[in-house]
């Protein structure tokens, strides 16, 4: 039975009053805060009934919410006496100089992000994609051999079956709109050959072809029909890239996008660095002291 209303917590915090008192019969008693119930103790520190999360005893019967708190103090009495016991065996300085250190960069890294967004342009334009694909495209070849590929599965005994043939093998622009009208008659499809398939997965993607010789697949404008016993696959081999072969700025684009940000970046860290460097130098707030070692 679950127990709702405005008295709950009250409640709850009695009934956990009790059963704490009985569960830590060997601490001595709790002194209670000005505003706080404690409900358990460990050295110096409390744990306060105020300070547990509601979700942990809420929208459950009472028995439940004494069960989940009991189990809630558990957790935090191991943690808590693990904690005390790290502090007496572990060289706290070196944690503090580690978590200083976090804090350091923490601090430096946020604020890099945020300076950069004043430094960076993060637009990059089809121009710039061309410019960079040109130069760097004899790095960008396929390691598998890849198809763009259109495709749908139907029936065999579906009565459009020469219609959908017909408009899957064309590129005129109403068949697509012809074919895009019957797709709830086909169990896949992919009509506009937007998406770039590594043959193996092609072949994953349409069982039929699994036991296909890739040689029989791979050819541009290759039209497939194949059948098993109860669908017919139509397939249209847009375009593809063998192995080894430079791939089209198409695949590669995001990468390529990536790689020129990655370039800024780094050249507008440079800048900022440099800029931020030379306005301390420039209002007497950085400057290098020449010392015993100085070669000058």
């Amino acid at each position: 039975m679950k127990v709702f209303g405005s008295n709950y917590a009250k409640n709850i915090k009695s009934r956990i009053w009790l059963s704490v008192i009985l569960l830590f019969t060997g601490c001595q008693y709790f002194q209670k805060t000005v505003d706080k119930t404690p409900v358990a103790k460990i050295y110096d520190t409390y744990l306060y009934f105020e300070d547990i999360n509601p979700a942990v005893y809420r929208e459950k019967s009472p028995e439940d919410s004494l069960n989940a708190i009991h189990q809630y103090i558990e957790d935090w009495a191991y943690r808590t006496l693990l904690l005390k016991q790290a502090e007496r065996n572990v060289d706290t300085l070196k944690i503090n100089h580690l978590v200083e250190q976090y804090r350091r960069d923490l601090l430096i890294g946020t604020y890099k992000d945020r300076l950069l967004q004043k430094y960076i342009d993060t637009v990059v334009t089809e121009d710039t994609l061309q410019v960079y694909y040109q130069r760097y495209r004899q790095y960008f070849k396929s390691q598998y051999a890849v198809i763009k590929p259109k495709y749908l599965v139907v029936q065999k005994n579906h009565p459009k079956i020469s219609k959908f043939k017909k408009w899957l093998f064309s590129e005129k622009p109403e068949y697509y709109d012809s074919l895009i009208k019957n797709t709830n008659s086909f169990s896949k499809y992919n009509l506009t050959a937007d998406t770039w398939y590594l043959l193996p997965d092609f072949k994953k993607e349409l069982q039929a072809f699994k036991r296909m010789n890739d040689k029989y697949i791979l050819k541009k404008s290759k039209k497939i029909v194949l059948s098993d016993t109860l669908s017919l696959y139509l397939v249209f081999v847009k375009d593809l890239v063998l192995q080894n072969q430079e791939m089209p700025l198409s695949m590669v684009k995001n990468d390529l996008k990536q790689l020129i940000l990655s370039k800024r970046k780094q050249e507008a860290l440079s800048r900022m660095e440099n800029n931020i460097k030379q306005e301390a130098i420039n209002k007497k707030i950085f400057k290098i002291f020449k010392t015993k070692h100085s070669n000058e």
